[in-house]
C-alpha cells in the first residue's frame, strides 16, 4: 500500500510545485492534483525527477459531461488531451468526472433535463469506446462517485453500487472505481463492508474524516480499522490523502497522520 499526497489540499501555504517537495519530505510515495491543464507540466515533470516520486492521478476528462448524450464526442475527446500529459508525468491512472466541476468544484447545471436512464447509458457509451484506448495506452481509467448532501449538490454519480456495477459491465481490468471514503461516508457509510464486496472493482482509495474533510482522527471514521481492512485484502496500490488539514500544518498533520498508520506501511 502506497500513499499519495493530493497537492490541491495539503502544503498549500507553499507555491504549487514546491509542494512536491514538501510532499517527498513528508514521506509520501507520489502526489496527486486535479486538472492538468493550468499546470506547469515542465516543472511538475522536473520536480518529480528530483524527488523521485510519481504521479498517482489527476483528471482525465476536461469537456462536457459523460452523463449528457450530446457531450459524447466533446467528452472523449477532452479525455484524449489528458493522455499526452499522463504519459509524460508517468501516471498509470486518470479519474472521470460524471458532470462539469467548476473552479470552485461545484456542479455546472445543464440547461436539459437528462434522465437517470439516460445518464447511464451515456456514461457507459462513453467508457465503451474508452476501453481500446486504455488498453492501448496501459492506463487505468476510474470513475468516482461523489457526495451530494454537502460538497456537489446535482453530480450524477453519487453511490458506489452503480460505479461498481458499471465497471464489471466494462470488464476490463483498466476500468476501476476511485472509492473516496470520505464521500462515500457521507452518502452511503458502511465503508468496510462496502470494501470487502468490492475490492475486485477498486483501483485507488481518496481518504478524509467526516465532517469537514479533515485529516483523519477529526470526526467519526475509524481509519485504522478502515486501512488494516484495505491492506487484508491485499490491496498493493495507492491511498490518496485527498483533506484539508486542520490545528496545524500540513507537515505536523501528516507527520501524525503517519504515526497513526505507522504499523500498515511499508508492505
Amino acid at each position: 500500500m502506497q500513499y499519495s499526497a493530493c497537492i490541491e489540499m495539503l502544503f498549500t501555504e507553499y507555491p504549487f510545485v514546491e509542494r512536491i517537495y514538501k510532499a517527498k519530505k513528508a514521506g509520501f510515495d507520489a502526489v496527486e492534483f486535479w486538472d492538468w491543464q493550468a499546470k506547469d507540466l515542465k516543472a511538475i515533470k522536473k520536480a518529480l525527477r528530483e524527488t523521485a516520486l510519481k504521479v498517482g492521478i489527476f483528471q482525465g476528462n476536461t469537456d462536457g459531461r459523460m452523463t449528457d448524450p450530446k457531450d459524447r464526442d466533446l467528452y472523449i475527446a477532452g479525455v484524449m488531451k489528458s493522455l499526452e500529459p499522463a504519459k509524460m508525468l508517468g501516471s498509470k491512472f486518470l479519474f472521470l468526472m460524471s458532470d462539469i466541476l467548476k473552479a470552485d468544484r461545484t456542479v455546472q447545471e445543464s440547461t436539459t433535463p437528462i434522465s437517470a436512464d439516460q445518464k447511464r447509458e451515456a456514461t457507459m457509451a462513453v467508457l465503451r469506446a474508452l476501453r481500446p484506448v486504455a488498453e492501448q495506452a496501459k492506463i487505468t481509467f476510474v470513475i468516482e462517485p461523489l457526495n451530494t448532501y454537502v460538497d456537489h449538490k446535482g453530480y450524477s454519480l453519487n453511490h458506489s453500487q452503480p460505479a461498481f456495477e458499471m465497471v464489471r459491465e466494462i470488464g476490463s481490468p483498466n476500468f476501476k472505481v476511485v472509492y473516496d471514503i470520505y464521500h462515500m461516508q457521507i452518502m452511503e457509510g458502511n465503508i468496510i463492508h462496502t470494501i470487502r464486496n468490492n475490492m475486485d472493482a477498486i483501483g485507488y482509495f481518496h481518504l478524509a474524516d467526516v465532517p469537514g474533510r479533515n485529516q483523519p482522527g477529526t470526526g467519526e471514521l475509524n481509519y485504522t480499522n478502515i486501512l488494516k481492512t484495505v491492506r487484508a485484502l491485499e490491496y498493493k496500490g495507492i491511498v490518496g490523502f485527498e483533506f484539508a488539514p486542520i490545528g496545524a500544518s500540513s507537515a505536523k498533520v501528516v507527520r501524525d497522520t503517519f504515526k497513526l498508520f505507522r504499523e500498515l506501511r511499508g508492505q
